[in-house]
C-alpha cells in the first residue's frame, strides 16, 4: 500500500514538473526583459561607451629620475617632470566626440530594445498560432472523420458516394500531415523561445490568446532611435573634422627638471617650454583633414538615405496594418459566425444524396477553415505592427 502511495505521488509530481504552465504575452515580455542577452549585450556597450565619454584627453604627465655622474666620481641626483598640453580645440573637439558617440549609443540601444520585443512577440504569436492552428486541424480532422460515417450510411450501394468517401478518407490522411507538421512547428517555436530567453531547451510554456497589437502611432522620422543615433554619430564626425584641422595648430611641451648639488658644482632648475611644429610635415595633417571630411559626408549621406527609407517604410506598413486589421473585422465580425450559424444548421440536416452530402461537408469545413484564415491574416498584421514598432520611440510603446 505504501508502494502504491510513493509511486503515485512520484508520478504527479512528474507530470506537475512536466505540464506546460499557460503564460500571457505581459509574463513574457517581462521574462525578456529580464532574461534576454541581447538587451545586457546592449546596456554593457552603452556602458563602456559612456565610460569613454568621461574627462578630457589629456596626455598624462611624465615624471623621470636623473642621475649625474662626474669624471670625479661625483654624482648628483634630480629629477624631471614634463607635460603635454594639445591645443585647447582638440581637447573640446574630442571630448563632444566621445560624448556624441554615447549619445548615439544610448539610441541605438533603445532601437535594438523594439527590435528585440518585436522580434520577442512575434515568437510569441508564433507559438499561440500554432497552437491555436493545431487544434483547428484536428477539428477539422473530427469533422471529415464524421462526415465519412455520415457518407457510408447515406448511400453504401452508390459507386459516386464510394468515390466521395475515398476522397474524404485521402483528405484525412493529407490532414495527419499538416498536424504532424503543425506539432513540429510548435516545438520549434517553443526551442526558439527557451534560446531567446537564455534558457534550457526543455524549457515549455503554453501561449494564450493576446489581444491586437494597436497600430502605433506616427512619428516623424527625427523622432525615431535610429535617425536620433545617426544624427549624434554624425556630430561626432563633425567634431572629429574640426579635432582633425586643429591638427595643424602647435602642442605645448612643459618641461620642469631640477638636479642636486655636488661639492663642485651648485645646484640648479631648469624650466622648458616646448612647441610642435605639426605644419613641417604638412601631408600628415592635410591627409587626417581629408579623411576627417570625407568620413563626415559618407554620415551626412547615411542620414539621409535612413530618413527617406523610415519615411517610406513607415507610410507603407501603416496602409497596410490597416488593410489588414480591417480584413480581420470582417472575418470575425461577419464570416466566421455566419460560417459557424451555417455549420450549427448542416449539423442538424439529414443529407439523402450526393448533392445534399457534399455541400453538409463544404459546409461544416468552412468554419475551422475560416478560422485558419484569420490566423494567417493576424500573424500578417502582428509582423507588419513589428516591423512599424522598430520606428516608434520608446514613449511611443507599450510591452503591455
Amino acid at each position: 500500500m505504501n508502494s502504491i502511495i510513493i509511486f503515485l505521488g512520484l508520478f504527479f509530481t512528474y507530470a506537475n514538473l512536466n505540464a506546460e504552465e499557460p503564460v500571457n504575452l505581459s509574463q513574457f515580455l517581462k521574462m525578456v526583459q529580464e532574461r534576454s542577452l541581447d538587451l545586457k549585450v546592449d546596456q554593457a556597450k552603452l556602458e563602456a561607451a559612456q565610460a569613454r565619454s568621461v574627462g578630457l584627453a589629456i596626455p598624462p604627465p611624465m615624471i623621470g629620475f636623473n642621475q649625474m655622474t662626474m669624471d670625479s666620481g661625483m654624482k648628483a641626483n634630480g629629477f624631471e617632470i614634463s607635460q603635454t598640453i594639445p591645443f585647447p580645440t582638440k581637447l573640446s573637439n574630442d571630448y563632444s566626440a566621445r560624448q556624441n558617440l554615447a549619445k548615439a549609443q544610448e539610441e541605438m540601444r533603445l532601437a535594438n530594445q523594439n527590435e528585440i520585443f518585436a522580434k520577442a512577440k512575434l515568437i510569441y504569436f508564433n507559438l499561440w498560432s500554432n497552437q491555436e492552428k493545431l487544434s483547428l486541424l484536428k477539428s477539422k480532422k473530427s469533422i471529415i472523420l464524421d462526415h465519412i460515417k455520415l457518407s457510408k450510411s447515406v448511400a453504401r450501394s452508390d459507386s459516386f458516394a464510394s468515390i466521395h468517401t475515398l476522397k474524404a478518407e485521402s483528405d484525412t490522411d493529407f490532414l495527419e500531415n499538416e498536424i504532424e507538421a503543425q506539432e513540429q512547428a510548435i516545438q520549434e517555436s517553443q526551442f526558439q523561445i527557451a534560446a531567446f530567453l537564455d534558457k534550457d531547451s526543455s524549457f515549455k510554456f503554453t501561449a494564450t490568446e493576446p489581444p491586437l497589437s494597436p497600430i502605433p502611432q506616427i512619428e516623424s522620422p527625427e523622432q525615431t532611435h535610429q535617425l536620433k543615433a545617426l544624427k549624434f554619430e554624425l556630430e561626432s564626425y563633425r567634431s572629429r573634422e574640426s579635432e582633425a584641422k586643429s591638427a595643424w595648430f602647435p602642442e605645448l611641451n612643459l618641461k620642469y627638471k631640477e638636479m642636486g648639488a655636488t661639492d663642485s658644482r651648485p645646484g640648479y632648475s631648469e624650466i622648458m617650454l616646448g612647441v610642435s611644429l605639426p605644419f613641417v610635415f604638412f601631408w600628415g595633417p592635410n591627409a587626417e583633414s581629408k579623411s576627417a571630411s570625407a568620413e563626415k559626408m559618407q554620415a551626412e549621406l547615411e542620414y539621409k538615405k535612413t530618413k527617406r527609407t523610415i519615411e517610406s517604410e513607415k507610410y507603407v506598413l501603416i496602409s497596410k496594418v490597416e488593410s489588414l486589421k480591417k480584413q480581420l473585422e470582417i472575418l470575425k465580425t461577419r464570416l466566421i459566425p455566419r460560417a459557424e450559424k451555417r455549420m450549427k444548421i448542416a449539423r442538424n440536416l439529414s443529407p439523402r444524396d450526393m448533392e445534399t452530402l457534399q455541400d453538409r461537408r463544404e459546409t461544416t469545413e468552412a468554419f475551422p477553415d475560416l478560422k485558419i484564415k484569420a490566423l494567417e491574416l493576424r500573424i500578417d498584421y502582428e509582423k507588419a505592427i513589428a516591423d512599424l514598432e522598430k520606428y516608434v520611440s520608446q514613449k511611443g510603446l507599450s510591452y503591455e
